[in-house]
């Protein structure tokens, strides 16, 4: 694999359900492996009326180049489907017929720091769509069996936050969406508060919604830094409505501070076809295994270069 390309990176929390059930699992040893039911299997799911796949997912094995933690990474694809104009040829004419395209985008699960690692293609998808489909497939498996709520959120530069709020004279409204406390090394003063309202009320998210009908909204970065920091970890989310730039108002999301890396891929070619072979099989593609290690090699430096260059 020569190639690069930008991936999104993701965090996935596991959030107990309220409604307790008598026929559920108990959560594996590492408890970020319980997504694997949903991905296993080459299973298909929809959501908002459009197809998608889980395809050929299966564990990154160590090589004697390339070592790392058994049982931690799984790489695989996540396809959606569309529908092709096609132009088929026949004797005195062309005739246009509709087909199955399959849009593969090759995915990387850290089963014990809960990161997603999702390639960027545009015909996929916005990031908000990366995400809300990758959580609709997942979730209902992991409810099923383990009575476990996923949430899935990008992974965001928390400086993005701090420019939007040093940059404009006009503040109309922060809202903080934050999913209730997980196992991830968060920061911990967000965490304890949100742990304490979780034991009062149960709730899968909380959010904080400050306006000012002036626009004079303060900011102070304490204790706001320590929520924004907490969502910045793929924990949760924010919103800042600001003065336009002609007059009116801004929306500014955590969305567009997205959290991108750089990682070795398949061609555009090799991608399509190890596709449809898995697609095909619902098994890893032959000769995947010295890729994969490559690319999970890869994966491990950027993971620990995330908390350095995306600070504060």
């Amino acid at each position: 694999m020569k190639n690069t390309g930008d991936f999104l990176v993701l965090r996935y929390s596991l959030v107990e359900d309220a409604q307790t059930s008598l026929d559920v699992s108990p959560l594996p040893s590492t408890k970020g492996a319980a997504i694997l039911v949903a991905l296993y299997g080459d299973r298909e799911f929809e959501h908002h009326n459009v197809k998608y796949a889980f395809v050929g997912f299966a564990e990154a094995k160590p090589t004697e180049l390339y070592t790392f933690q058994i049982g931690r990474y799984f790489v695989g694809k996540v396809a959606k489907l569309r529908t092709a104009h096609v132009g088929e040829k026949v004797p005195g004419d062309i005739i246009e017929r509709e087909a199955d395209d399959w849009i593969p985008l090759v995915a990387v699960f850290d089963l014990q720091e809960q990161y997603i690692f999702i390639q960027r293609d545009w015909k996929f998808g916005t990031e908000s769509q990366v995400t809300n489909a990758l959580q609709a497939g997942i979730r209902e498996p992991v409810l099923g069996k383990y009575n476990y709520r996923v949430f899935i959120e990008a992974k965001t530069k928390t400086a993005e936050f701090w420019s939007v709020v040093r940059s404009h004279r006009r503040i109309y409204r922060l809202e903080l969406k934050l999913i209730s406390p997980n196992i991830l090394r968060t920061n911990e003063k967000a965490r304890e508060a949100l742990e304490e309202l979780k034991k009062l009320y149960s709730q899968d998210e909380i959010s904080m919604v400050l306006e000012s009908e002036s626009g004079n909204l303060e900011i102070p970065e304490e204790p706001i830094a320590d929520y924004v920091d907490y969502a910045a970890e793929g924990e949760g989310k924010w919103v800042l409505v600001t003065e336009g730039d002609r007059g009116g108002k801004k929306k500014h999301t955590s969305e567009k501070a997205a959290v991108y890396v750089e990682l070795p891929i398949p061609t555009e070619e090799e991608i399509y076809n190890e596709g449809q072979l898995e697609l095909e099989t619902g098994l890893p593609a032959p000769g995947r295994e010295l890729s994969d290690a490559g690319l999970i090699a890869q994966v491990i430096t950027e993971s620990e270069n995330l908390d350095r260059n995306h600070s504060r």
